[in-house]
């Protein structure tokens, strides 16, 4: 193992993107009128980036660090196959809300968004109980047995999975409810080029992409 210690605080900041999305998605799908097209699109071109980087980020853990950590960790091997266990779960739950999505965009009417908003909310019940046990009981396991740059492929293939339109919107996602040092973090980890476009381009179509999703004034995450 590297002498560098891990920060798992990484995975805390992107799990809140998944805790606020997911609850506010299902709000806004239930209230979105049938007849609105334009509303639906957005908010399934939305829900197709949240549930696709949920799959993507679970899908990641499940080859890059569950092995690892089954093989280096042996007395938390019961915390791992519990993650396991519960990805398996949260999988299901987002086929059929992923499933949900895609079948509103074209059809978009109402009994297909009830189905979606209570196929979200179940989702959210999965992955908030799987976020709370990781984050308490598998984060200390992985501080001692994961190094940042094992840590940081996992990082890498989920940003390789986000379309690259999307990607300062998913940043913005990140930075939305993040302290000034977890920014600070985030931002430290981009090359220049890409930090000098998140501030100069990435917080206004952020707010412009929220705005539009939320359909109200949002806070944007402080450069």
């Amino acid at each position: 193992m590297a002498n560098e210690r891990l920060d798992p605080q990484e995975m805390v900041v992107l799990h809140r993107v998944f805790r606020r999305e997911i609850p506010l998605l299902a709000d806004l799908v239930e209230a979105a009128h049938p007849g609105d097209g334009r509303r639906i699109t957005v908010l399934a071109d939305h829900l197709d980036l949240v549930l696709g980087a949920l799959g993507e980020h679970h899908e990641g853990e499940d080859d890059l660090l569950w092995p690892k950590l089954r093989e280096r960790a042996a007395p938390g091997d019961s915390v791992v196959a519990r993650m396991a266990d519960q990805h398996e779960a949260i999988a299901g739950a987002l086929a059929v809300a992923t499933e949900l999505s895609h079948r509103w965009r074209t059809r978009a009417d109402r009994d297909t968004a009830l189905g979606l908003a209570e196929a979200l909310r179940a989702l959210d019940r999965h992955a908030a109980a799987h976020m709370d046990d990781e984050e308490e009981h598998l984060l200390p396991l992985m501080a001692d047995h994961i190094t940042p740059r094992e840590w940081s492929e996992v990082g890498e293939r989920g940003r390789r999975s986000v379309p690259k339109s999307k990607l300062l919107i998913f940043l913005g996602a990140i930075l939305e409810d993040a302290t000034a040092q977890e920014r600070q973090l985030f931002l430290s980890q981009m090359p220049a080029p890409a930090r000098l476009l998140w501030h100069t381009l990435g917080t206004r179509l952020y707010q412009r992409t929220t705005t539009r999703v939320r359909r109200s004034a949002t806070a944007v995450p402080r450069a």
